[in-house]
């Protein structure tokens, strides 16, 4: 096992052990979070981060794995909420089979907060207090606007074709990041995305999904990769190197800002790469204690992110002072 999976499973197994307990004797409350799935790095600071939060502020702290099981997240959801806690926190596998949340927390009068990924339904309606979340329609305009910069570096006007591995099929930044690509590449008829695979979010599919592409689009038939987020082109970048497709190195897109990612921008494997802090506890809990303060909260709330690039010396500087921010908070994403 790589040292990433020793920390991710040693950070997993420690989150576990006080998954089920009280942070405090006589807390301010308590909060249940429902967690999409521990399958990388991401999660497992997501998930942190967000016990950290609400323990400091004096809750008591509940949470579930659904282990990328939309039908297990919804089980988890119910067990969760038949604890009766002051606050539902949910960040989902998926968009549809996630559609009872909003209802089930209505029923319980139990106030809720959805972070990361949006669910279907208006946030700031009934016990829905707000989502916390990132901008990934945002996130696709900015890799498109990129991607569009590149291509037609190459060719002295915008034309090419790509491939896209995407995440999860269904999930809410997939359908927002996809909504962003399309907002700019349709403005330019020649750009085209001409095959995609559902990655997953996970380094071994995606390198499974850039080998199928690879097989079906031959050298000169595509000028590069989208992947929607690093540990895939991690795992693109494995399959490019296995089937000799060296010519798309520097021609992969990625998202999320991990130290592995942003040093293939420095050893010029990827070219661009769009931050996705996995911070949401933070947040939700400055959120949820307006609301009850009774002060009025936005519906829809973004956290900040940053793009990554290697065009230029500037650009190169920033993303090795990043490098070294992660590596000092001992973390490896985002």
């Amino acid at each position: 096992m790589s040292k990433i999976g020793l920390s991710i499973a040693a950070a997993v197994s420690a989150l576990a052990l006080t998954s089920g307990t009280a942070a405090f004797a006589e807390g301010k409350g308590l909060v249940a979070f429902s967690q999409a799935d521990m399958a990388n790095e991401w999660r497992v600071m997501n998930t942190k981060e967000m016990e950290q939060a609400f323990k400091e502020a004096g809750y008591d702290f509940v949470w579930a794995n659904a282990n990328a099981d939309p039908a297990k997240q919804l089980a988890d959801i119910e067990d969760l909420l038949s604890r009766k806690p002051d606050l539902l926190v949910v960040a989902p596998i998926e968009f549809e089979p996630l559609a009872p949340v909003p209802r089930l927390a209505e029923e319980a009068d139990t106030d809720l907060i959805v972070v990361d990924r949006a669910l279907p339904g208006e946030p700031g309606t009934g016990k829905w207090i707000s989502l916390v979340t990132i901008d990934f329609v945002d996130t696709g305009v900015r890799v498109a606007e990129d991607a569009v910069e590149q291509l037609t570096e190459k060719y002295g006007e915008p034309k090419g074709k790509l491939l896209h591995v995407t995440g999860n099929t269904g999930a809410s930044p997939v359908i927002d990041e996809q909504t962003g690509l399309d907002q700019v590449f349709d403005q330019y008829e020649n750009i085209e995305i001409v095959g995609t695979c559902d990655g997953r979010y996970a380094r071994e599919t995606g390198r499974s999904c850039t080998e199928d592409l690879l097989q079906a689009f031959s050298k000169g038939d595509v000028d590069g990769i989208i992947f929607d987020n690093d540990d895939m082109m991690m795992g693109g970048l494995s399959a490019i190197s296995s089937q000799g497709r060296d010519e798309l190195r520097g021609w992969l897109w990625g998202k999320d800002g991990t130290v592995e990612g942003l040093q293939a921008v420095l050893d010029g494997d990827m070219t661009f790469t769009v931050q996705t802090p996995p911070f949401f506890g933070g947040k939700a809990l400055e959120v949820w204690e307006a609301a009850k303060a009774g002060n009025d909260v936005a519906p829809v709330q973004y956290v900040d992110k940053e793009s990554f690039d290697n065009d230029t010396d500037a650009q190169m500087k920033r993303v090795e002072e990043r490098i070294e921010e992660l590596k000092a908070l001992g973390v490896g994403c985002c």
